[in-house]
């Protein structure tokens, strides 16, 4: 049998095989390093026979359903080691806004965040992590807007949402200390 008609009675394309097989390859060198270029060729089989291999099943190169299973673990185990981290989606209704006062869980986080642009940032002002809305978060609210170019409301809106997402990502990248937050 053919390795590509294996492939296509499964329903998967060769392409997202060797899309896995790269990531397994990726945390751990031992396997070999795949190109997703979509056609089952020699390398493809070789790292599929690998992967046969570890998980006791028949070392033929072709991907059957046992081996698609089999090379989908070994990719979700590896997919977290390789891939980044999943990004924070902080979700804001259409036109909700935080306002002083409000009473609101992604207060703490923002509050977090300014904490940690004022280490960077000489410009921007600190506020204590208290989880509300209060005075204070607003001045450091108002002074980024500032900075930012935007009306200094002190509301936390979508559009001032992406612009601290965005220092933040910036400043912080990776959480390094030694590259990114050089402090005051």
């Amino acid at each position: 049998m053919d390795p590509n008609d294996d492939v296509r009675f499964l329903g998967r394309s060769v392409t997202s095989l060797q899309t896995m097989l790269r990531v397994i390859a990726l945390q751990d060198p031992t396997c070999p390093l795949v190109i997703p270029d979509g056609r089952y060729g020699a390398e493809t089989a070789r790292a599929v026979t690998v992967q046969q291999k570890r998980a006791g099943l028949p070392q033929t190169g072709i991907t059957d359903f046992a081996t698609w299973q089999a090379i989908c673990a070994a990719y979700q185990a590896a997919a977290v080691e390789v891939e980044p981290a999943a990004p924070l989606d902080v979700v804001m209704d259409p036109n909700e806004v935080i306002l002083e006062g409000s009473d609101n869980l992604h207060v703490l986080l923002i509050q977090a965040m300014l904490h940690t642009l004022f280490e960077v940032y000489e410009n921007l002002d600190c506020c204590p992590l208290t989880g509300v809305c209060d005075e204070e978060t607003v001045s450091a609210i108002r002074r980024l807007q500032h900075c930012c170019g935007m009306p200094e409301s002190g509301i936390l809106d979508k559009r001032l949402w992406l612009h601290l997402a965005g220092l933040y990502h910036q400043a912080v990248g990776n959480g390094d200390r030694k590259t990114h937050c050089g402090g005051r």
